[in-house]
């Protein structure tokens, strides 16, 4: 079931996309036979091992958003892996590849992960940088202030710098706890709201978010989601929203 994050996210991404003079608005309608729930299309295809639905989500920045759900209906393990997902350029008779775009792959959000893990890191070694610095020029000024031979001047200047300092330092905690925030935020979306690699056993599903680039020269394509030895193909139309 798709959460309040889920459904903020989407909204503020198109709020970027709008705000943009230079952005155009997409989507995509379903060609396959579908049922419409709330407005929105659902496709659904199976097999007698996996039943797979997709429902197109909105438009991010740069990418296209669906909203896939899988549920195994076997009696063996099913492995979902997202990074396998992609979506090639059809030609409007639907059975022939549009050679002149490439495949474009999902996104990784095992990657998505460690790249944020790794700049949570980077950031809080720049913390630390960062306050040493600060504390470190803060110290050599007033040491410097302290021996000049304006001694009448010297309190003031001392409470000069460190004022000064405090309020790189207090600038410097905003940065951070703000940047700490909103990379702690992008790491529960990708953790909670993005299909994951997932062990699939006897009757149990998963459902979540899966990000595609998308091309606006495109007007035909099929979307491709490999569940173990089926690729499960849906078809559709790009359309420029006005």
């Amino acid at each position: 079931m798709k959460s309040n994050l889920k459904t903020a996210f989407l909204v503020l991404s198109l709020l970027i996309v709008t705000a943009c003079s230079t952005q155009n608005l997409f989507k995509v309608d379903s060609l396959d036979e579908k049922v419409v729930y709330n407005g929105r299309e659902i496709a659904t295809k199976e097999n007698d091992d996996v039943s797979v639905s997709v429902e197109f989500d909105g438009q991010s920045e740069k990418d296209f958003v669906f909203f896939i759900h899988i549920k195994n209906i076997s009696e063996d393990t099913i492995f979902v892996t997202p990074r396998d997902i992609f979506v090639e350029a059809l030609k409007k008779d639907l059975t022939e590849v549009d050679k002149r775009f490439g495949l474009m792959w999902a996104a990784d959000p095992e990657i998505e992960l460690k790249q944020i893990s790794k700049e949570k890191e980077s950031r809080k070694t720049m913390h630390g940088v960062t306050t040493g610095l600060n504390a470190a020029f803060a110290l050599i000024s007033i040491i410097g202030d302290l021996s000049d031979n304006n001694k009448h001047s010297d309190g003031h200047k001392v409470v000069r710098n460190v004022a000064v300092w405090a309020d790189n330092q207090i600038r410097e905690e905003i940065d951070y706890n703000e940047s700490m925030r909103h990379l702690e935020s992008q790491r529960e979306f990708w953790g909670n709201e993005v299909l994951r690699n997932t062990d699939l056993f006897k009757d149990a599903e998963v459902g979540g978010l899966v990000f595609i680039p998308f091309n606006p020269k495109i007007k035909y394509m099929r979307l491709v989601i490999p569940i173990g030895n089926t690729d499960f193909e849906f078809y559709f139309k790009q359309v420029k929203i006005d």
